[in-house]
């Protein structure tokens, strides 16, 4: 039985062909694949049909672009066809290991004993080339939610949406949180839907993650939107993640926003009294208000 789906939003054809081989090339076949045209510009199946064969994947080819919109509308509207427990939601020029299925399944029954509801592969970077630009990532078996966060937010360790499997149940609770470009919005799904309850990570696997002058990723003229999201994050994770600061580390990034805030003439939406009411930090909880008062009433 197929417990895993393996979802494309599609709308660029430079790398897709590559993509699908690497599909195609998986050991273990028990997957359904399911492909959405964002209405692009560039049919993708006679690419599709060279590698599949009809019955071997669901497409969805729509009239309205969503992605330019924000592409977690897109990754939304494909995931309302898939029924599978389990799904990889794979970027249109990035590519997985012919062991990927397999290793999933390997790994399933261990997964489910401990009520885990986001895998993650080993993953690296690859330029339009295919050479790698990055070294591989590589963590324990098991890991808490906690620390997987911070070794990105502080140590930089890079990570994307197509090396990670969710379980459609959290998913189906939460759904993708939006922000500009969707950018961090992986991030916020992997904190969402893993539930507190730790990451699995298989390490006998990778995922290949491009970047390119045609993705988000490598493009240099969204500079202005990818900061918005970065704000936008930052002020999701204060409001709900600030326990996994230390309270020198909560400071600062509290400090970091609300110039940020005053910067960029936002109103501030963190909620510094419960913030510091739970940090014991009597000092600045007396002086919140008026800070309130400096940045969103004042001004």
């Amino acid at each position: 039985m197929n417990q895993l789906a393996i979802v494309i939003p599609y709308y660029k054809i430079d790398f897709f062909e590559e993509t699908l081989q690497s599909i195609a090339a998986q050991s273990n076949s028990n997957f359904v694949l399911y492909i959405g045209n964002d209405a692009s510009p560039n049919s993708p199946l006679p690419i599709i049909q060279k590698h599949f064969k009809d019955n071997d994947y669901r497409y969805f080819d729509y009239n309205e672009n969503l992605g330019g919109k924000n592409l977690t509308m897109q990754w939304e509207r494909i995931l309302e066809n898939v029924s599978e427990d389990w799904f990889l939601i794979l970027g249109d020029d990035d590519m997985i290991a012919e062991n990927f299925v397999e290793e999933f399944y390997k790994s399933l029954q261990k997964v489910n004993s401990l009520d885990i509801s986001v895998i993650r592969y080993s993953q690296f970077w690859v330029d339009e080339f295919n050479k790698p630009i990055s070294t591989s990532t590589n963590f324990p078996p098991i890991n808490s939610t906690k620390d997987i966060w911070r070794s990105k937010y502080f140590d930089y360790i890079p990570s994307s949406l197509s090396e990670h499997i969710f379980r459609k149940d959290s998913y189906n609770i939460y759904g993708f949180y939006k922000l500009p470009l969707a950018w961090y919005s992986d991030d916020v799904a992997i904190l969402q839907f893993s539930r507190d309850k730790g990451i699995f990570f298989i390490s006998k696997s990778f995922a290949r993650i491009r970047i390119s002058n045609s993705n988000i990723s490598g493009k240099k003229d969204n500079e202005a939107q990818k900061k918005e999201a970065k704000y936008l994050y930052e002020e999701f994770i204060l409001n709900h993640y600030y326990h996994y600061f230390s309270n020198k580390e909560l400071l600062k990034a509290i400090d970091l926003h609300i110039y940020e805030t005053w910067k960029t003439k936002n109103k501030l939406k963190i909620n510094l009294f419960k913030i510091y009411f739970k940090s014991r930090n009597w000092f600045r909880l007396l002086k919140a208000p008026k800070t309130y008062f400096n940045l969103n009433i004042k001004r």
